[in-house]
């Protein structure tokens, strides 16, 4: 999903963008954020750190098994 060069980020939380990817905790967001694959949002008069939602959407990768098909006849037994 790309995100309209006009349009301004739609901020979440930590917490919120962690149960995003499935997480339960922040951590994997913050590492995310170290390695600098995510960019980290302040607000003013706030400490509390927010990413953009269609940032951390665009990370998602569709996960595809390698053998499909044995995978299926795997299932089937």
């Amino acid at each position: 999903m790309e995100q309209p060069s006009s349009a301004l980020p739609k901020l979440i939380n930590l917490s919120v963008a962690a149960r995003q990817l499935g997480y339960q905790s922040t951590g994997p967001i913050k590492k995310l954020i170290s390695e600098n694959k995510l960019s980290p949002y302040k607000l003013p008069d706030t400490n509390r750190i927010m990413v953009d939602l269609f940032e951390l959407e665009s990370l998602l990768q569709v996960f595809i098994p390698e053998n499909k098909e044995e995978q299926d006849n795997s299932v089937s037994q």
